[in-house]
């Protein structure tokens, strides 16, 4: 499939190439991330904390961490690095072509990208096709399917930490995969001022997929706002509280 290209222009955060293949999928996820900004704070009371959050790390000579779980063919990682472009951007995405149009798509930017999945520990899971189109592949375990690794979310994020880098947001949009997740090992939620995630109740009924990040997140203080498609969970308790297991 031939590749299409835009040319993202923000105000004040500079402008650059976009590469695309023209299907429902790659289009929608531009008008959701470039269009309709489903990733901007500023438009929550909290917004302007969360960007002092930010520009407080930066001026202490250190550099924000931004984990994108999910990240597709990369509009997730272009849209954080030209909105924090201080910041350090894990993206991880498990489907070899999104992943080949996401390393296109991060060019220049600072960003470690890795065709892998999220978990609750280090694994190995399967990669299936439900038939979603190009941003609804899903992980699972015990199918028949393309074997993915998994990175351990609280593995990743010590890694992360002991170079130096300051959890600041945590994005996830893994069809699913939250219930696994969030089912063990989920400390390192309590690094992160803001977490931003897509539950999937509603594509996957019957499941309880969300339950176990519900639960996480209602043994935090942390606020729970849903704008669109995802909740974004604000850190309540101040920077080096006590984590939780």
């Amino acid at each position: 499939m031939s590749l299409q290209v835009i040319q993202l222009e923000f105000a004040g955060r500079g402008s650059r190439p976009f590469h695309h293949r023209g299907t429902r999928a790659d289009l929608g996820v531009i008008r959701q991330i470039f269009e309709a900004e489903d990733y901007a704070i500023e438009r929550f009371p909290r917004g302007p904390e969360i960007r002092a959050a930010y520009d407080n790390v930066v001026s202490m000579g250190r550099t924000p961490l931004i984990v994108d779980a999910g990240a597709n063919i990369g509009a997730s990682v272009v849209y954080f690095g030209l909105t924090s472009p201080k910041a350090h951007v894990v993206a991880l995405e498990p489907e070899k072509h999104n992943f080949e149009l996401l390393l296109r798509n991060v060019t220049g930017l600072d960003a470690d990208a890795r065709c892998a999945e999220i978990g609750s520990t280090t694994d190995q899971l399967y990669l299936i096709d439900p038939g979603e189109g190009e941003w609804g592949y899903r992980t699972v375990k015990d199918q028949d399917g393309i074997p993915v690794p998994v990175c351990a979310a609280i593995d990743l994020i010590e890694e992360k930490t002991r170079r130096g880098y300051q959890p600041f947001i945590v994005k996830i949009d893994i069809e699913g995969g939250e219930e696994e997740l969030f089912s063990q090992n989920v400390g390192w939620i309590d690094a992160f001022p803001l977490l931003i995630i897509e539950l999937y109740d509603w594509l996957l009924p019957r499941s309880g997929s969300s339950r176990n990040f519900l639960r996480c997140m209602a043994e935090r203080d942390r606020d729970f706002v849903y704008y669109g498609e995802n909740v974004f969970s604000f850190q309540n308790e101040p920077p080096g509280s006590e984590p939780q297991t």
